[in-house]
């Protein structure tokens, strides 16, 4: 993490930014599009306020191209002036969002960014900077930054931009008068990374992060499960999964049945035109379905009973009868029992290589006694 000053062409404009942080210490937010140096001025800020002798509370909230904890997480880092930056941390704590992009998460990243801040401050930080992501375009955008501003309150935001592309973000900051906000350019070392740069990077990341892992169990019973319909049903009877297998042609390994519909996995294909009648047979108001694959090498969050993430998981099989989860993880067996909480992920991943995959296209069916409709979506 160490950085030299000399070496990425530091602007006079966030010396002075830093000298003012240094003076008035307090919660920094950095924000930017991708690619503008966002890593790099968080670490001039921590370079600068531990030569100033302050506690840290470092956040990365940037769940594709996180500096601190492995991809898919929010990770919190306490540091101390006698830390040492130029060897690796290991997050003092995380959270879960399960996804490399905010997008479609924008819930667990404010929830789970808040938290962080939270125990930054139980444990004693001086100073809080919190690097997020580079998704600043579009409504989901504006949404996000708009309600982590709700969350973080920061006293400063210190906004890289290459000419004007974060404004739509900031002046609504600005006319609240909440707290301050810095503009500042983006280092004339700054460069853009191509797609698969970057993915190359989530692959090492994952790799040194799964380097060790061990097959551990998981008794379902035991455990919350987040994301995810199983065991927030009935599950169906060994003669109601016979009859669904037989309605719609295939083999239905497993299933439930909740307040909002059916919910089913298939261990095959299924036609749509005989899903039209699943409803109306087990009368609900709807049926969810979804391939047996997407179970397979699925990443999970593996949390306390706070929500807290002890560790990441990638899922090896599903023993469905006995309700039990094999996973692949770096967690020990000191650290298992603590386990109160899993929580599925939106990816695929491969243990060995690292590499990341979407998840099938589950099914959805909603049918009323006139009508059907389909629609895909990811459970």
């Amino acid at each position: 993490m160490n950085v030299n000053h000399a070496e990425i062409d530091l602007p006079e404009a966030w010396q002075r930014a830093v000298d003012g942080l240094c003076a008035q210490p307090g919660c920094v937010t950095i924000l930017g599009a991708v690619d503008t140096g966002k890593s790099t001025l968080t670490q001039v800020v921590i370079q600068a306020w531990q030569h100033a002798g302050l506690r840290i509370g470092w956040i990365d909230g940037d769940v594709g191209q996180s500096d601190l904890g492995p991809p898919t997480t929010l990770a919190l880092q306490l540091i101390e002036p006698s830390t040492n930056l130029t060897t690796p941390l290991r997050p003092d704590a995380m959270r879960f969002v399960g996804s490399t992009s905010p997008a479609g998460h924008l819930l667990p990243v404010v929830v789970g960014l808040h938290r962080l801040a939270q125990l930054a401050r139980e444990r004693g930080a001086a100073a809080l900077v919190i690097n997020t992501s580079g998704m600043v375009f579009g409504g989901p955008a504006r949404t996000l930054h708009a309600h982590l501003m709700d969350a973080l309150k920061p006293d400063v935001v210190l906004a890289l931009q290459r000419q004007s592309e974060v404004e739509h973000l900031l002046r609504p900051i600005e006319r609240q008068r909440r707290c301050q906000v810095v503009r500042l350019p983006v280092s004339a070392r700054a460069s853009p990374r191509s797609r698969e740069v970057r993915q190359q990077f989530r692959r090492q990341r994952f790799q040194a992060y799964l380097q060790g892992a061990r097959l551990q169990s998981i008794a379902i019973a035991q455990v919350g499960v987040q994301n995810m319909f199983i065991q927030s049903g009935v599950p169906l009877s060994v003669t109601e999964l016979g009859k669904a297998s037989a309605r719609l042609d295939t083999r239905i390994i497993y299933g439930e049945r909740c307040a909002d519909g059916l919910f089913l996995v298939a261990d095959g294909y299924w036609h749509d035109d005989a899903l039209a009648s699943v409803p109306e047979q087990f009368e609900v108001p709807r049926v969810f379905i979804m391939p047996l694959s997407d179970f397979e090498n699925r990443l999970i969050g593996l949390s306390d009973e706070q929500s807290d993430l002890l560790a990441l998981g990638v899922l090896q099989a599903v023993d469905w009868p006995n309700k039990i989860l094999y996973v692949l993880t770096p967690l020990d067996d000191r650290a298992l029992p603590h386990v109160r909480l899993v929580q599925f992920g939106s990816l695929k991943l491969d243990p060995s290589s690292g590499v990341e995959s979407p998840l099938g296209n589950a099914r959805r069916s909603s049918a009323s006694a006139r009508f059907s409709t389909w629609t895909r979506a990811s459970l």
